[in-house]
Order: structure tokens, then C-alpha cells, then sequence
């Protein structure tokens, strides 16, 4: 499940068009010491801050937001973690109402970009949080204090979100790639063990090859990488499986083959024909097929080709 911030678009709503705390004589503080976010949350709340210093938290997690109906007023919490291995773990709220109406007005685009790396490891647990405890003033029992955020930075601009995206598409791309390549090098490496003193064509044609072989058209002295391969006859006949869809298929019109040995029509026979509570089921194969020497010109298969 993708953990993200989109309830943040809701509470900005109520920022700009609920009530809004309203301003106060303190303000913050002009000095901020700097304390990582484990050893801020190693502290306890009491006494943590100063009515003059604040904290710079360093590699902060934000673990999502809540809201307050606090005195008349909807108040905007963020939850700030030292973990980023969970979704569930301990937090420490801050107030953000004001910070966040502020960047609603002046950083238009500020919460999607938050929410768009909300899973983001690069970003989301290295954010710097600037906040301080701010008395509020009460009418019969004094003073309360709340934890203001003052600032985030760490929040990465769209520029670098599209970077990143475009970088892990082309990643997730060569990454694709390579594993493509890898898979057809160890497929053809079988099938020209098989296909030796033959003419390969390997898994790269295997449309054109499994076209070719429907259509009798295979070369002799040439032999095919041949996919979608569906024994039928006893296996002295063959057709080619076409998938159209994730539950349709089609198959080719039928040729007749030949194997090079009864080994391998054996082998060919049992893999593709199975009994399943006395239903013959045929599943498709791949293997290597030769084109046929002599007159009939009937084709050969060389083996199988176990696709895993």
C-alpha cells in the first residue's frame, strides 16, 4: 500500500477557508540549535524548549498529518518520526496551520510535492525542521504551549521530482533490458547446443520463426528457435499456440513433423500432453526445429528448450 500525504489537499481547504489561528505577540525565535531527530526524540517534552531557543531537526521523517478542533479553530498537526521503517511508529506532532497556509499561498505546489515523495527515501527522512514552542494565551488559566513549525527545507522542487522519475524510468529500463538479454543469452545458448551444425536462428526471431515453420517455409539446413509449439496426432503433428489476450488463443494451421530421435519426441510428447483428472490438456512448448533434407521437406525437431 502506498503510504502518502493526500489528506493534506483537504486540510489545506480548511486552512484557507476555515478559521485560521489567529495571530500572536510571540514570535519566533531568532536562534535554533541543532539536535538530529533521534536525539530529539530521545528527549522528553518537558523542558525540551525555551521561550527563546528553538530546534533545527535534522533527517526528519514526516509521517502524515492529523487535525485539531481546538478553541473554535481546525488546527493542522504534522506527525515528525525518527523511523522511516514503519507507518506506525512513534511521532511527535507539531503544529503547522499557519506554516502551511503560508505555503499554500507563496508555494502553490508544496503539498503535491510533499505527497509525491512521501515514500521517497532520498527526501522523505532528511528533512531539516525548524520549530519552537509558543505560549498561548488563555482567558482563565494562563498560558498553554504548542510546537510551531517554523520552516521545512529538504522538500524537493518539481525539477527534481521529474529528474528522478525520468532517471528511475530509465533505470527500471536498463534494468529490463539487461534482464532480457541475460534470459536470451542463456535461452539461445541452448538452443545452439541443440541447433549445432545448423544455421541458428534464435529467441530474437521468434516470431518470424514461428511464421515461417506454420507456413512450411523453413529452410533446410537452418534451424529455429519456435515458441507456442502444441503437439497433436500422437505428436507426428504440430501447431503454433498464439495467446490473443490473457484467456484467448489461437492456433495455426497443423504441420507435420518429425523428430530427431524417439528420445526427444519423448520428451517433446510428455511436456506438452498432460492428463488432468482424465482430460488430455496440451500445453504449449518451445523448441528447436529444423528444416526438413529431403523431398517431403518435413521439419525436424532437435529438443526442447526449458523457459524458466
Amino acid at each position: 500500500m502506498r503510504n502518502h500525504f493526500g489528506l493534506l489537499i483537504a486540510i489545506i481547504s480548511i486552512v484557507l477557508f476555515g478559521c485560521v489561528t489567529p495571530s500572536n505577540i510571540f514570535v519566533a525565535p531568532s536562534e535554533y540549535e541543532e539536535i538530529s531527530c533521534k536525539n530529539y526524540f530521545s528527549l522528553r517534552d518537558c523542558g525540551l524548549y525555551s521561550p527563546y531557543k528553538g530546534y533545527k531537526i535534522t533527517d526528519v521523517f514526516i509521517r502524515g498529518v492529523d487535525t485539531r478542533y481546538e478553541n473554535g479553530t481546525t488546527e493542522t498537526l504534522l506527525k515528525l518520526a525518527n523511523d522511516t521503517s514503519a507507518w506506525d511508529g512513534p511521532a511527535r506532532y507539531v503544529y503547522a496551520t499557519d506554516f502551511i497556509k503560508n505555503k499554500a499561498e507563496t508555494d502553490p505546489t508544496w503539498v503535491d510535492r510533499v505527497d509525491a515523495v512521501a515514500n521517497n527515501k532520498k527526501y522523505n527522512g532528511h528533512y531539516i525542521v525548524y520549530a519552537y514552542e509558543r505560549p498561548e494565551r488563555k482567558s482563565f488559566d494562563g498560558y498553554t504551549t504548542k510546537v510551531i513549525i517554523y520552516d521545512i527545507e529538504g522538500v524537493p522542487t518539481q525539477e527534481q521530482i521529474d529528474s528522478d522519475k525520468a532517471s528511475a524510468a530509465a533505470a527500471a529500463a536498463a534494468a529490463e533490458k539487461k534482464a532480457k538479454a541475460e534470459k536470451y543469452a542463456k535461452l539461445n545458448s541452448a538452443g545452439k547446443s541443440l541447433a549445432n551444425g545448423y544455421t541458428y536462428h534464435g529467441v530474437e526471431e521468434v516470431e518470424k520463426n514461428c511464421k515461417l515453420f506454420a507456413n512450411g517455409a523453413l529452410e533446410s539446413g537452418h534451424a529455429y528457435y519456435i515458441s507456442g509449439f502444441v503437439v497433436i496426432n500422437g505428436g507426428s503433428m504440430a501447431t503454433i499456440e498464439y495467446l490473443d489476450g490473457l484467456f484467448f488463443s489461437s492456433q495455426s494451421n497443423a504441420v507435420f513433423v518429425d523428430y530427431v530421435n524417439q528420445k526427444v519426441k519423448g520428451e517433446v510428447v510428455e511436456a506438452c500432453v498432460k492428463n488432468l483428472y482424465g482430460q488430455t490438456i496440451k500445453t504449449p512448448v518451445t523448441v528447436i526445429v529444423a528444416g526438413g533434407k529431403d523431398v517431403t521437406e518435413i521439419p525436424v525437431v532437435l529438443g526442447i528448450i526449458e523457459e524458466k
